[in-house]
């Protein structure tokens, strides 16, 4: 008794004190670089506070110079700065600099060419010599001077690795925020493209950058993604991911309400039809929002071939997609449960197959597809060059070596392989992951019940994915609620000529995407 009034008072005072509440009053989180306190103009006391801020930093450099006989001190972080703008911008500049008053603004005045800002906070020091910059702090100045001559390592742009396409644009996003902001310049060349910045993450402070078309967009949408993105509070932000499960509707749901992208031109086509989307600095994906289900069926080659090519190929990803998550578990009931429903020739030569079999089909069947999962893995985490060879034959010897020790059937080895190479074709890896996940309750489900089983928990799925909303749009639009002037761009792709609205399920400002008149051959009497 004495231990459970202990707990309950523990309740009672968890309750009366939340930790979120807590957390929430705590100013650090919403200021990545404490210190808000102006700066003093006596030289040594600001290099002192600055050397106390980066204490045993050993990357940090302090390059002290007299300009006309007046102290001057430049602090940037060696690796992170363009060592030639430093020396050939910056530091000639200041050594010929002269003029009557050595003062931040004069200075200013002499690096035109550069670009430059100054500011009187401590912390806003703290910030730009964490981003690369170059601080100049002079002697009698309670101002610094903020030089950007940054240029941090990365790798230039390459094809796309989770989203290629055969024909298209190959370009890819990267790790540098401004890099990934300039494709999608080059692509949308108008002032109706936006871009608002904030950082996220008390230690990394991270840039976030949200991009949309202003006059497309729902300003709604705008505004709830802010109202989101400025409830994180979170010590660092490394990758996209950490973002898309802290603004989420439906964290504990396995299919995800947020798209992400790796391809620029993909990214524009979200804006160019009232979506808006996330870039993260240091993350080589964009966050598209809103997300529904269908677009995870979509492939960037469905819109650069023919339209009549694309649509077999849709219909049969959506096929597929059903297909890699039922054939097992459907396979299951119809050998435990339902042998009415299997041709008889069929079904003798299965129960041939499954004689000798020490297993129920149920556990054969889990452990081949736990089996392939591994193998799933493993060429994932393997290098590259023998990642493939090694999931491949993995695959091969396993699956003879079980059936020749009578492990599992041939037939369930052909059942788990077909399902996995229908996962394949799914374009989104988020509706794969979630395959995967689904996959064995199903399989579960069953052994159980059979065919009812998977009716079963099917019908538990649909109505769960009804409810899902991603920014006030339902997940499952625009089959339900349904829009019959989307199905141009859902199970087929219309022609160019014949999609002229934006997707009303994202309530866009402007509808008009498309004027362009049905082509037609020239008259018999024009030239």
């Amino acid at each position: 008794m004495k231990r459970k009034a202990t707990w309950l008072q523990f309740r009672a005072n968890a309750k009366a004190n939340p930790l979120r509440t807590r957390i929430e009053d705590d100013s650090f989180l919403n200021d990545p670089i404490q210190g808000v306190a102006k700066l003093p103009s006596e030289l040594n006391q600001l290099v002192a506070l600055v050397q106390e801020k980066w204490e045993n930093c050993a990357d940090v450099q302090y390059q002290h110079l007299l300009v006309e006989r007046v102290p001057i001190c430049v602090v940037f972080i060696n690796g992170l700065i363009d060592q030639d703008s430093a020396q050939r911008g910056l530091m000639e500049s200041l050594t010929r600099y002269q003029g009557e008053n050595v003062t931040v603004e004069a200075l200013r005045n002499a690096l035109m060419t550069m670009i430059t800002e100054t500011t009187a906070q401590i912390s806003s020091v703290f910030r730009a010599v964490a981003d690369g910059k170059a601080v100049v702090l002079v002697d009698g100045q309670s101002e610094a001077l903020v030089v950007d001559i940054n240029k941090l390592p990365g790798r230039g742009i390459e094809t796309s690795q989770n989203e290629p396409t055969i024909q298209g644009p190959q370009e890819a996003f990267i790790e540098s925020l401004q890099t990934n902001l300039a494709l999608m310049r080059k692509r949308l060349r108008t002032p109706k493209l936006k871009v608002q910045t904030m950082r996220v993450g008390a230690e990394t402070g991270t840039q976030l950058a949200m991009v949309y078309l202003e006059g497309i967009v729902k300003p709604t949408l705008v505004d709830e993604a802010k109202k989101r993105l400025n409830r994180i509070q979170i010590d660092g932000v490394t990758a996209a991911n950490q973002v898309r499960e802290m603004i989420a509707d439906a964290p504990w749901s396995p299919f995800r309400l947020t798209e992400v992208t790796e391809r620029p031109d993909r990214a524009i086509a979200g804006l160019l039809q009232g979506r808006m989307c996330l870039l993260i600095d240091g993350d080589p994906a964009a966050i598209s929002i809103p997300a529904v289900f269908v677009n995870g069926l979509i492939s960037g080659e469905d819109y650069y071939g023919h339209f009549m090519v694309s649509v077999p190929l849709r219909l049969l990803r959506h096929a597929m997609y059903w297909m890699s998550l039922l054939l097992p578990s459907l396979y299951i009931a119809l050998l435990s449960y339902n042998q009415d429903l299997v041709p008889t020739p069929l079904l003798i030569s299965l129960e041939a197959q499954h004689e000798g079999i020490p297993f129920p089909t149920v556990i054969e069947a889990l452990g081949m597809q736990t089996a392939f999962e591994a193998l799933r893995e493993a060429g994932l985490r393997l290098p590259r060059a023998i990642g493939q060879s090694v999931s491949i034959v993995g695959a091969l010897v396993i699956g003879d070596a079980a059936v020749n020790a009578n492990i599992v059937s041939p037939g369930m080895v052909i059942i788990v392989a077909a399902a996995g190479v229908a996962s394949y074709t799914i374009p989104s890896q988020d509706l794969v992951n979630a395959n995967r996940i689904l996959q064995y309750p199903f399989m579960i489900a069953a052994s159980l019940l059979g065919l009812y089983g998977i009716v079963a928990l099917g019908l538990m799925m649909v109505i769960h994915m009804v409810s899902l909303r991603s920014f006030g749009v339902p997940y499952m639009a625009p089959l339900a609620p349904f829009y019959s002037g989307e199905m141009r761009d859902t199970f087929v792709r219309a022609p160019w000529w014949a999609m002229n609205r934006r997707p009303q399920l994202y309530e866009p400002v402007d509808s008009t995407r498309n004027r362009t008149p049905k082509p037609s051959p020239p008259s018999e009497g024009s030239s």
